[in-house]
């Protein structure tokens, strides 16, 4: 049952690692998975550039420009105006963590989706609470930007202190839910294959793979195409409140 679940390790083991243990142990086989999914990401890139056309478009390049529409369209709805630079950053997101996504679904052994590690999510819900942050002193100044933590009390009442702290909690829960929202979500799923191998019965491992496999492969691929367009969303969602007016905020 192995083919099925692609995996023959534990669930939260790393079969490849550096440093020591605990918190500080440097996942390498997490950072080979994100590589692959970056080199996938790259070569498809190159591919589907070589081959753009204005005429019948091949259906790799439809599938692509429907993701691109509608992303914009999410963008135009959300911010009433041209996507920008918002674009890129949000089509490069969904389309590097989908891919990262898929590559737990492979049969193949010791391959597991990066972001079933929360090493991964993490370091991208950063990400995107770096850009938002520049985004918000380039849109609105660097003293508006001290203004949306440092409150002015009304009637004389020091509020500042207690502004601070309510912002900073609000604004640092963005990356953390962002991060555990994909953690949880496709580690679920690659539990899911592991469970589903464990109970089926070996003498049924091909019936397995032909009947039960691909019904899980399917939802597989239905949540971590799900995951990733959240993800998406919600930085889209999180850029465009950096892009408001001072007075928004």
């Amino acid at each position: 049952m192995k083919s099925l679940v692609g995996s023959t390790l534990p669930i939260g083991d790393h079969w490849l690692t550096a440093g020591p243990s605990g918190i500080w142990q440097i996942h390498l086989d997490t950072i080979l998975m994100t590589l692959v999914a970056a080199g996938v990401l790259l070569i498809l890139g190159l591919s589907i550039k070589s081959r753009i056309t204005s005429g019948k478009p091949s259906r790799t390049q439809n599938a692509v420009e429907a993701v691109m529409e509608f992303i914009n369209t999410i963008i135009e709805d959300t911010l009433g105006r041209e996507p920008g630079t918002i674009a890129s950053i949000a089509l490069t997101l969904f389309f590097f963590i989908w891919t990262m996504n898929m590559i737990g679904v492979l049969p193949i052994p010791y391959f597991h989706s990066p972001t079933a590690d929360v090493s991964t999510t993490f370091a991208l819900a950063i990400l995107v609470f770096v850009l938002m942050n520049a985004r918000y002193i380039r849109s609105s100044g660097l003293n508006a930007y001290k203004g949306h933590y440092w409150i002015k009390g009304p009637w004389g009442i020091p509020l500042k202190p207690l502004s601070v702290v309510l912002a900073l909690e609000t604004e640092l829960s963005r990356p953390l839910t962002l991060s555990l929202r994909l953690f949880g979500n496709i580690l679920a799923g690659e539990v899911l294959l592991i469970v589903a191998g464990a109970l089926l019965p070996v003498t049924f491992a091909v019936a397995a793979n032909l009947i039960v496999g691909p019904f899980i492969v399917f939802f597989d691929v239905f949540v971590g195409t799900i995951q990733a367009f959240i993800f998406t969303v919600l930085t889209i969602a999180y850029m465009s409140i950096a892009s408001e007016s001072p007075e928004a905020h």
